[in-house]
Order: C-alpha cells, then sequence, then structure tokens
C-alpha cells in the first residue's frame, strides 16, 4: 500500500535535547570524563564585574573545540553545522529555541580578549595533566618530530630584507660554554652592523621559506610535538618558521614538559635531523638517553686518498690530548667559534718522515689537524644507545605515534594548511589539533578502560556492577 508522509513541519512536539541525544555517542562520552569548567579560572581576570553578560566563554571553547573534533576549519561553518545538530546543541548546552553564538563572536574575543594570553596553551596543558592523572601518559620516553604547515601566504608576495648577520643561538651558547670552560679568554662580543639578506613573505613575515629534500617549496610553518610513547598522546606543541631547523628548540621543550608536568624521563627519540651536540650534552646532563640515529658523514672529494679519520685516533680524556696511529700526542690549540669545534695540534716536525703520511695526509702540504666538537663525548656516549632493543622498539614508536599522529591530525583535525596569519595564530591552531586528538585517544582509551573494570566487577560482585553501570 502507498503511503505519502505529510508536512510535519508545523507539529508541535515535547521533547527535550537529553531525549534526542543518543546515549552512544562520542560527545557524551566527552562530557562524561572531561569537566570544562576550569576555563572559567583561566578567563576570570579577562572579564569585568560590571556591564552586560557576556556569551559563555565555555561555549565558546568548546564550539572551537567541536570544529577540531569533527574537522571543520570554517568558523562560520561551524556556526551553521552547530544549529542544525543536535549533538553539538547537547554538548553545548544550547537548546533547540536558543540562537547559536555567531561566528564573529569568536573572532572578535580571539582578537579582544584573548590575544597575548596563554589561554589555549592552558587548555592544552589541563587536557595533558588529565591524561597524566588516568594512567594514559608517563613521560619515562618522549617522542619528537615536526611537520611542515602551509602558512595563508602567497608563495609569489615576497620580498627581500636585510637582518643583522649573527650566529644562531645554538652557536651563541656554544660560545658561551666554551668561554665557562676556558677555551676563549674573553667573552664573544658579535658584529652586529653585519647583514645578510633574506626572503619574507609580504602577507606573513613571520613565517618561513620552507627548502627541504622531499618537501614542498614555499612559505611555511614547522609544527614540532612530542608524543608520549605509552598511548601516544600530545604532551607539547610548538611552532616555529619553516626554514628553523628541527633540532633547535628540542631541548627547551623537553625541559619545559618536565618541570610543567614532573616527568621522571629516562629517554628521549627522534629522528636523525636532531643529531645534535647541544641535545646529546643536554640529555646527558639530565641522565636522559637519547635515542637517535646519527647524520651520515660527508663523502670525501674523489682525488683525496686519505684513509685516516677521527675513528684512527685515540683520546686521552686525563690530558686532553689526541694520540694519532704513529702515537704522536695532538694537543689542544684553539676554539673556532664558527663552526663550535676544538681544534688538535700535533708539534711541529712530527709529521715529517711518518710511515703513515700518505695514508693520514694525502696530497694535503698542511699539518694535520683535528677538529673534535665541543660536545663530542656527549655524542659518543649517547651513541652507544644506537642498534639496543631499546632503540629499535623507541625508533618504531616514533614513526607510529609521531607521524601517525600528524597524518591524523591534518586528514581530520585541521592542519594540513592555516587561515591565519602569525606565530601565535598558528600556535592556537596547533593546539587545538593537537587537543582534539588527545580528546578523541582519552575518551576511546578511558571507555575501553571503564567497559573492562565493568566487565570484571559483574563477576565478582553483581551489586556494584548496577552502582557503575548507574
Amino acid at each position: 500500500m502507498l503511503k505519502k508522509s505529510e508536512n510535519k513541519q508545523m507539529k508541535m512536539s515535547f521533547v527535550t535535547l537529553e531525549n534526542l541525544m543518543p546515549q552512544e555517542h562520542f560527545l557524551r562520552d566527552l562530557d562524561r570524563l572531561v569537566d570544562f569548567d576550569f576555563i572559567y579560572d583561566k578567563v576570570a581576570d579577562l572579564y569585568s564585574n560590571t556591564g552586560r553578560p557576556s556569551i559563555d566563554p565555555v561555549v565558546l571553547i568548546k564550539m572551537l573545540l567541536i570544529g577540531y573534533i569533527y574537522g571543520i576549519d570554517s568558523e562560520r561553518k561551524l556556526e551553521q553545522e552547530i544549529t542544525v545538530n543536535i549533538a553539538y546543541r547537547w554538548f553545548l548546552g544550547i537548546d533547540l529555541d536558543e540562537r547559536v553564538p555567531d561566528h564573529s563572536t569568536i573572532s572578535q574575543l580571539r582578537r579582544r580578549k584573548f590575544d597575548g594570553t596563554t589561554l589555549f596553551r592552558d587548555i592544552f596543558d589541563e587536557i595533558v595533566r588529565k591524561c597524566i592523572e588516568t594512567g594514559l601518559i608517563d613521560g619515562k620516553l618522549l617522542l619528537t618530530d615536526s611537520t611542515h604547515i602551509r602558512a595563508n601566504a602567497r608563495n609569489d608576495l615576497r620580498e627581500v630584507i636585510e637582518v643583522p648577520n649573527t650566529p644562531s643561538e645554538y652557536m651563541q651558547k656554544l660560545d658561551r660554554e666554551a668561554y665557562e670552560l676556558g677555551l676563549i679568554k674573553e667573552p664573544v662580543d658579535y658584529d652586529t652592523t653585519k647583514t645578510k639578506k633574506v626572503t619574507k613573505s609580504i602577507t606573513d613575515p613571520e613565517c618561513g621559506i620552507l627548502n627541504r629534500p622531499g618537501k614542498p617549496n614555499g612559505f611555511h610553518y614547522l609544527d614540532h610535538q612530542t608524543c608520549d610513547s605509552k598511548n601516544g598522546m600530545i604532551t607539547d606543541v610548538f611552532v616555529t618558521p619553516g626554514n628553523e631547523n628541527d633540532c633547535t628548540p628540542h631541548t627547551e621543550r623537553i625541559e619545559y614538559q618536565i618541570e610543567k608536568f614532573g616527568f621522571d624521563t629516562e629517554a628521549v627519540c627522534a629522528d636523525k635531523a636532531y643529531d645534535s651536540g647541544e641535545i646529546h650534552n643536554a640529555m646527558l646532563k639530565k641522565g636522559i638517553k637519547t635515542l637517535i640515529p646519527q647524520r651520515e658523514s660527508p663523502k670525501p672529494c674523489a682525488n683525496f686518498k686519505a684513509n685516516f679519520d677521527k675513528a684512527n685516533f685515540t683520546f686521552n680524556e686525563e690530558k686532553d690530548t689526541y694520540y694519532c696511529p704513529n702515537g704522536k700526542e695532538f694537543h689542544f690549540s684553539t676554539f673556532k667559534k664558527s663552526k663550535g669545534v676544538k681544534v688538535y695540534k700535533p708539534q711541529k716536525g712530527d709529521c715529517d718522515n711518518c710511515p703513515f703520511y700518505d695514508q693520514c695526509m694525502g696530497k694535503s702540504k698542511n699539518i694535520r689537524s683535528l677538529e673534535v666538537h665541543l660536545h663530542e663525548r656527549a655524542r659518543k656516549e649517547q651513541s652507544k644507545n644506537i642498534g639496543t632493543v631499546e632503540y629499535y622498539r623507541a625508533m618504531n614508536l616514533r614513526q607510529i605515534w609521531c607521524e601517525g599522529n600528524f597524518s591524523h591530525q591534518k586528514e581530520n583535525h585541521n592542519l594540513k594548511r592555516t587561515r591565519k596569519w602569525g606565530i601565535e595564530r598558528v600556535t592556537e591552531q596547533c593546539l587545538l589539533s593537537a587537543c582534539a586528538l588527545n580528546l578523541k585517544r582519552m575518551v576511546k582509551l578511558l571507555k575501553g578502560e571503564l567497559s573492562r573494570l565493568i566487565y570484571t566487577v559483574f563477576y565478582s560482585s553483581e551489586h556494584f556492577y548496577v552502582v557503575l553501570c548507574k
């Protein structure tokens, strides 16, 4: 029998959001497991005690989280989706007859109230603490990697400007350490009058040109993330321009996490882009292993016939000297500030009539010298970790969690490109994307743990099973 559906748009029904909200829904689980009222304390100083009542800040933050959890990267579209989605309304506490906050409200609050604050960093940290409290993060092994995010800037709108040509922060740190060790007699005074030319975006001057093999060329940002190896939860997010080295912020961010969350970190793992003497040395001082593969050494020129390299020389730690295969001492000569290396040389005439001259010197007429990085001993000590079972396990976890998280975030959580300008705005985007992934994984893991708990208690005490389900 053919039946035609009648128009029911004007039908009146007595229902509540609670009745319409499915019992099995991610947002229901999230609301049960995470209390977002902590946001009130974070924003209390940003609001006045007088004037018209504001829109609930928790509602606005939860709106943003919905956008990142479900991959809605437009705030205008987010407003439209919340208007027609009952689950979103239920999670936000917006009734059927209430109007959804306008998308421009979020933009204005970001510009007028949240600008220059640590609100989004505080929210991310609070979610990490929740994961630590529930045992999802232990901080024993931290995995680090970075990914590029396309900047909201045209590649052809660029300009060449001059900036001070001073050494990087890492090289300046090496010079300060060399001065403290007595390798340099006077503190280094850098010439700030020297300049170099760099290419900047006219649209977004804070991004940088990414120019790496196998990577897209153009203006990008780098999102540096640290993950905990236990469940792959993201524990730190830090954004730099696209032309920054991966290893530059690593030590500072690891120290930040240890201080912020009280991690008892035993090891850190990263790819060979993080094979830096500064990282090896800083982690060794803290008693932390570095599970990082070594970079390949540059191949010698075709016409260079010498076979002896640094590995053929023996180091005497007490005397701070090297011994060549012929038994001659190489004493410390000078410290090269431009490279951060200690230079060792033999006494004049020691290399004359040496039986290994051709193997050691090749066609060179200069006196043989050894250049040893200031943190060479730390690198050697940490290199003992390479090839162990722990090393291969950590490298496998890094590939699963770090690269897997980035892939998932770019596909589902608004990390493919940015619509915003400036490091502060891009950091907000990266933090919210990480929050979305952490919340989804946390709900999945805690819900699984709760299900196993109920299943276990069911057989031990039927009465307690009923209480848990309630």
